[in-house]
């Protein structure tokens, strides 16, 4: 009971708190209903209603039977010519609920027409007395059926309607000759409780139905808003054209330049605020990578691939295409010389007491895309491509060509700098005016061969390609 008690509480603050919705809802299901089977059969039960009441007018030799077929013609007219009426004044369908009270009130009005014609042509008191027996077994299903449905927000106003109603229909049979009697006055009341308990299961109906259908609307979309968190807008939309998450993004084998960023020396920076940074500049990196996405074809300046801690792994050319007509190694160098920008914006606004900088590797080779086996299905690239790109930023870590850069940053005036470093094959694809960011290595300085430096995971490269940034 308690329990009960509280879902109707809930239900009812539910309501009261979206009052425009659930009243927008009622008028939409009040016009529905109108416009449906509902409309449908009251006007057919009314027709039907007339016929039986002018064949029985005529049965007894009332003279006045023929004014019987026009008892029910304002709400049989109504509800045939609704659906018309809504197409034809759209506004039609705020005010149905106010329609169906009219509906009503003009039935109700209809049966004391015809208790008024009958009357009327009965001259014994013999007929009388039937009739007025007639009436009195009837009244009471008649102002329940009038007074059980109703469309309004507050039921409050529907139960004053309905005491309306009955005194409207109290005092019409009793002006037109319905006997008062004890038992006609407790028909009445019989006729307007039952009315009054139909007509709150129903409203409870209603508003239990617009809270479900409402919080399950608000689950969804939570839901909607949740994932697409996880996945990327062409892809809620392709779930919910029913296809499979592992068919939303290419999974064949193609060719990519990776590109992965690290922070030097992000294990030495102590500041409260060092995770919100980091966020900062892998926010900053997702909105480069997303300018341009568009997925007919499926395409973006590059697409994220992970964060790590400190780092941040991107791919142009798959499994999105680049968005504009450059070679692939201009759109990479570009994207990343953004990215740099962007950094640099994010160290600014983060003032930390000493220099904060950057390191890019950039490879190309080849990449596929998969979806884990089992449990959560990430989309990850794997390949040849993303190995390659991490040893070419894990370079700067080697002393020996960390000393060229140095020497190279120190001609620069720089003494803490940015540093993008990038394969051989990246390099001899980019176009003129990007080759001369470029300061070459040759992989047979005697520097390195001193060292005996090898550079894995790329054996045909003779040659490293790097550029100092600030």
């Amino acid at each position: 009971m308690n329990n009960t008690a509280f879902k109707g509480d809930k239900y009812s603050l539910y309501c009261k708190e979206h009052s425009a919705e659930f009243s927008s809802e009622l008028s939409n299901s009040a016009s529905a209903a109108l416009r449906g089977w509902f409309g449908r059969s009251g006007a057919i039960l009314l027709a039907l209603s007339t016929l039986i009441n002018y064949s029985d007018a005529l049965a007894r030799g009332n003279p006045y039977a023929g004014y019987m077929l026009f008892t029910y013609a304002i709400p049989i007219i109504l509800l045939a010519l609704y659906p018309a009426l809504t197409i034809a004044s759209p506004v039609l369908n705020k005010r149905s609920p106010l329609v169906l009270d009219f509906l009503s009130f003009a039935g109700l009005m209809g049966f004391c027409a015809v208790l008024y014609i009958f009357f009327l042509g009965t001259t014994s008191e013999g007929d009388l007395q039937e009739l007025s027996n007639s009436i009195i077994g009837q009244i009471s299903f008649i102002l329940m059926l009038g007074t059980a449905f109703s469309y309004k927000a507050v039921y409050l106003y529907t139960f004053l309607r309905n005491i309306i109603f009955t005194m409207t229909v109290a005092a019409a049979t009793n002006a037109i000759g319905a006997v008062a009697n004890q038992l006609y006055f407790i028909l009445l009341v019989q006729g307007i409780l039952g009315g009054t308990m139909v007509s709150w299961v129903f409203f409870d109906a209603v508003r239990t139905r617009f809270y479900l259908k409402s919080t399950d609307a608000d689950t969804r979309q939570h839901l909607y808003n949740q994932l697409s968190k996880l996945v990327y807008p062409h892809q809620l939309e392709r779930i919910k054209l029913g296809d499979e998450l592992e068919n939303t993004m290419p999974l064949k084998e193609g060719k990519a330049i990776i590109n992965v960023f690290d922070v030097q020396k992000s294990g030495e920076i102590r500041h409260e605020r060092t995770q919100d940074f980091f966020m900062g500049i892998f926010q900053s990196f997702l909105q480069i990578c997303m300018k341009g996405y568009e997925h007919n074809p499926l395409r973006s300046r590059a697409f994220r691939l992970k964060e790590t801690g400190d780092g941040f792994i991107s791919a142009v050319g798959y499994p999105f295409l680049p968005v504009d007509s450059r070679s692939l190694a201009d759109s990479a160098v570009a994207t990343a010389l953004t990215m740099f920008e962007a950094f640099n914006d994010e160290v600014e606004k983060f003032n930390y007491s000493r220099p904060i900088k950057g390191a890019m590797g950039l490879a190309y080779n080849s990449v596929q895309g998969t979806f884990q086996s089992g449990g959560i299905r990430s989309y990850d690239l794997f390949g040849d491509a993303l190995i390659q790109a991490a040893k070419y930023e894990e370079l700067r870590k080697q002393p020996v060509l960390w000393d060229i850069f140095c020497e190279h940053a120190s001609e620069m005036g720089l003494k803490n700098f940015n540093i993008l470093i990038v394969q051989e094959f990246v390099y001899n694809s980019l176009s003129p005016s990007y080759r001369e960011l470029f300061t070459e290595i040759d992989l047979t300085d005697k520097r390195l061969v001193e060292k005996d430096f090898q550079l894995m995971y790329d054996n045909e490269a003779k040659y490293i390609y790097f550029q100092v940034l600030k």
